[in-house]
């Protein structure tokens, strides 16, 4: 038997709460929208605590001033063979942008986009389905970003499930170097690469350091915390002239990271707001 943890919560909680799950053991975690709050549930095997792991999830919440109401919170038991499929069934086929179609693996391609490029995409327990305004804000960046100038190499900060190394990759970029400090999600992250035939261009090294190097093109949809405390080192390893997008920052925060990564010797070229979730484009000055 396997348990299913459902938790109702409004935005921009989805995305810490999976995170939460995740860290905690959960098979495999998924985000749909119910109405106008949001679901995330995660899966657990049957030896789970699960009132000890409630009670500390509503405590790294309450520590935040989110109170979960009390049916915010649900258990169900499963049959051990329908857990692995449970959480694929809010998943479905998105576009992003002009030319993306994000397909689930076990999906058949739409017919009626022909034009649009296509990522098969299967995230099991790591971030990055293509859902989250943080990530289709990467998305569109990058694309826009591609129409105009070569990517040259890349760095992807914090590549979750790969599907910005991918996407890159399809773009045309020279290289692709993705990293993540999630061993789980660096192996995710490799076969989604294989499974888009990408290869042969994107490397994924499981890492939490910036890498040095000199790339034309970095993206970090990371926690706002960890792009403050890597600003110095971000734009230390790209090229001169090169472009930068940041995600993983709340409107809020938007600000504080501009003015981090300008301190640095960067300048903000363009803000692109998605619900609560900032993203943004800065350009990489020319050095001494």
């Amino acid at each position: 038997m396997t348990w299913e943890l459902r938790v109702m919560v409004d935005r921009p909680w989805d995305e810490p709460v999976a995170e939460w799950l995740a860290d905690e053991g959960s098979m495999g975690v998924s985000t749909g929208l119910t109405g106008e709050r949001l679901l995330v549930t995660g899966f657990f095997e049957d030896t789970v605590d699960r009132d000890d792991l409630e009670i500390r999830l509503r405590l790294s919440l309450a520590a935040h001033d989110v109170t979960l109401d009390g049916d915010a919170v649900a258990w169900r038991d499963l049959p051990d063979t329908d857990w692995a499929e449970a959480w694929k069934v809010d998943y479905q086929p998105l576009q992003v942008g002009k030319r993306l179609w994000i397909v689930p693996s076990w999906l058949a391609l739409p017919a009626d986009e022909p034009e649009r490029l296509v990522i098969r995409m299967d995230p099991e327990m790591a971030f990055g389905s293509g859902t989250h305004a943080t990530t289709r804000g990467c998305l569109e960046l990058l694309e826009d970003l591609a129409a105009t100038r070569p990517l040259g190499r890349v760095l992807d900060m914090g590549s979750g499930s790969g599907i910005l190394a991918i996407w890159a990759a399809l773009l045309g970029a020279e290289s692709v170097l993705g990293t993540d400090l999630d061993p789980v999600a660096v192996e995710t992250a490799r076969r989604n690469v294989e499974a888009n035939g990408v290869a042969g261009r994107v490397e994924l090294v499981e890492r939490a350091d910036v890498p040095e190097g000199r790339f034309e093109t970095g993206v970090a949809n990371i926690l706002a915390s960890v792009l403050l405390e890597n600003a110095a080192r971000l734009v230390a390893a790209m090229a001169p002239g090169g472009w930068l997008i940041l995600s993983g920052i709340l409107r809020e925060q938007a600000r504080e990271i501009q003015l981090a990564f300008e301190g640095e010797g960067a300048r903000l070229e363009r803000s692109l707001f998605i619900e609560e979730w900032a993203v943004l484009l800065l350009r990489i000055g020319e050095r001494a």
